[in-house]
This record gives C-alpha cells, structure tokens and sequence, in this order.
C-alpha cells in the first residue's frame, strides 16, 4: 500500500468557536488513516482566521515529530518598513533573508499565503522571487473576494506564473477550484459551485500550460470540485495527475476528511494514485 503525504494541513488554534488541532493529535490521525507525512502551513496573514499559527510554532511542534510533519514558513508582505521609508538598511523589509534563515532551520516550502491583497501585487512579488531563488514551493489561496483575489478567469494568477517562471505554485480554494468549469458563476465564484462541469476550465488550461504550476486537492473546495460531477473528476485526476497533490486542510480537532476517502475510493489508474498521493509531492519537497 503506497503510504500517502499529505500536502496541507495547519496546526495551532485558528478559529474561534473550534477546537485547536495540536500537533499530536494531528499524528495520531495520521497514523490512523494510513498517511505516512504531513506539510504542515503556518499562517502569518490576518485575513480569513481569528488567530496566527506562526512559523515559529510550527517549527517547534514539527520537531517533536521528526520525519513525520514537514515545516512551511511564511511572511506577510506588508511587515516591515518600506525601503523607501527605512531611516537604516537594517529596517528595510527584506523577506529573502528571513526565508532563508527559516529554511536554514528545515523549511521545505512556503505558505499558506492568505494576503488580503490582489494576486499579483508587487508586495508579493518579493516573497515569490526569495522562493524560486531557495527553490521553495509556495502554496497559494486563491479567493475571487478577498484573499489573494483576482478576476474570474483568473488573469491575474497567468501574469504571476509568467513573472516568476523559477518559482513553483501551488494552487488552492474556492477562487481557484470554481475555475474547474468553462462556465463560472461570478457571484458564486468564491464558494461551493454545483452541477456539471462545463469542459475548457482554466484550471486544467493553467495546469497544462505553466510547467511551474500544481494544485492541491484540499478541503471542501477541492473535493466540492472533483465530486460535483463524479464522472468529470475522474477524467480530470487521469489527465492531471502529474500536477496534482493531495491534501486535506485539517485544520481543528474533530474536522471531517471526505477527501480521505474519496481518495482511498475513486476508480483511478494506480499510476496516477501514486503521483497525485506521493509521488508530486516528493518531487516539489525533494525528499
């Protein structure tokens, strides 16, 4: 049985009303459903949960659990003071150094980036330029509303993958998996589409032009994606599996995983199960 890695979870208390997921708990339900690794996202935005999982913490709980959970690191890009407004060098914003001290520390990747900020904002730019130089994956939320927004269509995100051609995306959420489809409905576009897909999306044109792109198949919005029209998701993991990676968003204690089983359960060939559950996943984090 291929032992599966699991490209996106988070640890810490993030919201609220749910109980926190504690890097404990995490393992025994890896243990439990047969994954084997897990990424595990700090969050350093503001925007979408009422509290920070910093990098700081992740990379403390990962060490408790060695070869097992793999840290990401993350920055804000509006931290710091503007170069232009730096009374000393040393003041000035600089995300390459801070990146590579936390990679130094065993960071394989970056993210989630959930700035509240359009896409392809220069202030992100300079996030996505440290990590194509230190070779790291960035995992990208994509909302059409708020976080990391752009134009249905997607525009934005095609200007970023042309610009930062050395760095490698990730692709994730509702803004990004509504784009399944040719035929998005813009007042929907950031939550749960239903029906039939409509083939031609700009997911799978996107995937298949940019060699720097790959998308994660986490939470409801991914699953929502590949199980609202079963047979189109089949058709879509065979096609794509070479850009596809696996991964749940666990994120509280006590969160269901449909993803989990989908996985386990949808007829696909054993070639593309072993990519889209393991294998892309070794590649981007080489391990």
């Amino acid at each position: 049985m291929v032992r599966v890695i699991d490209f996106h979870t988070h640890i810490g208390r993030l919201v609220f009303s749910r109980k926190p997921l504690t890097s404990d708990i995490l393992v025994s339900t890896m243990d439990r459903l047969g994954i084997e690794k897990a990424v595990v996202l700090p969050i350093e935005n503001p925007e979408e949960v009422h509290y920070y999982s910093t990098t700081e913490y992740v990379l403390s709980e990962c060490a408790k659990h060695p070869g097992m959970l793999i840290p990401f690191c993350s920055v804000d890009p509006r931290r710091g003071v503007p170069e232009n407004f730096a009374p000393s060098p040393d003041l000035a914003f600089n995300p390459r150094v801070i990146i590579e001290e936390y990679v130094n520390r065993g960071c394989k990747g970056f993210g989630e980036c959930l700035q509240g900020l359009p896409i392809d904002d220069p202030r992100s730019s300079k996030l996505y330029d440290a990590c194509g130089e230190l070779g790291l994956p960035v995992v990208l939320h994509i909302m059409h509303s708020f976080i990391n927004y752009d134009k249905v269509g997607l525009p934005g995100l095609e200007r970023l993958l042309r610009k930062h051609k050395d760095t490698t995306f990730i692709a994730h959420a509702n803004g990004w998996w509504s784009e399944i489809s040719a035929e998005v409905d813009p007042t929907i576009a950031y939550g749960y589409p239903t029906g039939k897909v409509k083939p031609g999306g700009r997911v799978g044109e996107l995937l298949e032009k940019y060699e720097n792109l790959y998308a994660d198949i986490s939470a409801q919005s991914g699953y929502n994606a590949l199980t609202r029209d079963p047979e189109f998701g089949v058709n879509f993991l065979e096609e794509h599996y070479e850009k596809l990676l696996f991964g749940t968003d666990y994120s509280y204690d006590g969160q269901e995983l449909p993803i989990v089983d989908y996985i386990k359960t949808v007829e696909i060939s054993r070639r593309a199960f072993r990519a889209i559950t393991r294998e892309n996943a070794e590649k981007l984090l080489n391990i």
